[in-house]
């Protein structure tokens, strides 16, 4: 008995499906560990999967660029608990900055990627701009009794110190340890606070 039209049509949408995924996986591997910008080459060594069959599954190297901060972004997501919103300030403060540290150290590498495309791409540009404005509404939300209800000079100041522009200028530009920057950051959000 044959292999129905359906059958073939699903397995080969499945395959199609495995294919992408592992694409998309091995790019974000190989950002982890410090390719700064993985070419076709080393990416379909990486997965398995042929770099013709690369460029059937995606347009262009910028679609898989896309797909893979898309994806990256779902991983982020699962990281991103609620914060306090009340209680004390140093605890509100602590809790910040700690969920700052966990998913700054994850998406590092990506969004270094994303950075440097973000001019010639619109996708890119768009989600740097929804992931900015996320970071920022949450610093006015944890900090609503001390920033208030306009979006002032100390709102600004707050979302500049706890930005991923910051983090990463202290683990890079500083060379400061993931514990070191926290602790840096920390100390300006609490400046920033008490000078209110």
């Amino acid at each position: 008995m044959g292999t129905s039209a359906a059958a073939v049509t699903d397995g080969r949408t499945l395959r199609r499906s495995r294919n992408q995924d592992a694409v998309v996986e091995a790019i974000l591997d190989l950002l982890v560990e410090g390719h700064a910008q993985p070419t076709a080459h080393q990416i379909s060594e990486r997965s398995g999967v042929s770099m013709r069959s690369i460029f059937r599954l995606f347009d262009d190297m910028e679609a898989l660029h896309r797909a893979a901060i898309a994806h990256q972004s779902e991983r982020v997501a699962a990281m991103l608990t609620p914060l306090p919103e009340s209680g004390p300030t140093a605890d509100r403060v602590e809790a910040l900055v700690r969920s700052r540290a966990e998913v700054f150290e994850a998406i590092t590498p990506v969004r270094r990627l994303a950075v440097r495309l973000a001019p010639q791409s619109t996708p890119i540009r768009t989600e740097l701009a929804r992931a900015h404005e996320f970071f920022r509404h949450q610093v006015a939300t944890v900090f609503r009794k001390e920033v208030g209800r306009s979006a002032g000079a100390l709102l600004d100041a707050l979302d500049v110190a706890t930005c991923w522009e910051t983090w990463e200028r202290l683990r890079t530009g500083q060379e400061l340890s993931p514990t070191k920057a926290a602790e840096a950051m920390a100390l300006t959000v609490s400046a920033l606070l008490a000078a209110r």
